[in-house]
């Protein structure tokens, strides 16, 4: 029996509303100023390269490209928590800051362990964006709340998700737009929110979007907003098990 009937999904479908945070990094313009001399050079290098992504779907051509890219991409080759790798992409973001950096901060780790070789540095530094956006929904689901509560292990599991691409799956087929669930990285298990649909959102443009800087290196990671001294630091234990950095989707 899958979670969604385990937990007759259908008759949890309930209205949800809220304001989530997504990091984004924020150097492709960075990194394209490297091949060219001149800004007019960079924007026609920019065009081509976006030329040759997949387009946006039509359902979300209005928004801001901050708002409509997470669309734009299925999973990664793993999949996501809630996407399988043949299902259009998902938006996620967090219920808070904390639970948004740590998010980040695994998949900052996720990236340091996939480098093949000794890394380049004993730090990487990388910029980004960081930006809220409102939601709101009649076709949404509160996997924090009861009956999901009891399957909370599950849904929180660090290293497998094949049962939580199901419910994805599940939830995906009976119209749900947007969904809350508590997060697998932060310590807190705070929330983080999913949309399947650019529907959902209650806004066509972003907010509050800020400017932050990343540092990752094989003993965690650390988040300072360019305007601000405080600095947020993620030590790589919290995220391992037995000493090892459990990789993303394992089925």
């Amino acid at each position: 029996m899958s979670l969604w009937q385990q937990c007759q999904g259908e008759q949890q479908i309930k209205p949800v509303q809220g304001v989530l945070l997504r990091l984004v990094e924020s150097q492709e313009q960075i990194a394209t100023l490297g091949y060219v001399d001149t800004l007019e050079e960079q924007a026609l290098l920019e065009t081509l390269l976006d030329d040759t992504k997949p387009n946006y779907p039509a359902h979300c051509q209005h928004l801001h490209y901050l708002l409509k890219t997470p669309f734009r991409y299925p999973p990664l080759k793993w999949g996501s928590r809630f996407g399988q790798v043949h299902e259009p992409g998902i938006f996620y973001g967090g219920g808070s800051l904390d639970v948004t950096l740590a998010e980040a901060a695994y998949y900052r780790l996720v990236f340091w362990d996939s480098m093949t070789g000794i890394a380049p540095k004993a730090q990487i530094q990388t910029a980004h964006s960081l930006f809220s956006v409102a939601y709101q929904t009649q076709q949404g689901i509160q996997l924090q709340h009861a009956p999901f509560d009891q399957v909370v292990a599950i849904i929180t599991d660090r290293s497998h998700y094949q049962a939580t691409q199901q419910l994805g799956k599940a939830m995906r087929s009976s119209g749900i737009e947007a969904f809350e669930y508590p997060s697998a990285r932060d310590p807190a298990t705070g929330l983080c929110i999913g949309l399947f649909s650019a529907k959902a959102l209650a806004s066509t443009q972003p907010a509050d979007l800020s400017a932050w800087w990343c540092e990752v290196s094989q003993q965690g990671v650390s988040f300072k907003a360019a305007n601000q001294s405080h600095i947020y630091h993620f030590a790589r234990s919290l995220f391992t098990e037995q000493d090892q950095l459990p990789l993303p989707a394992t089925a």
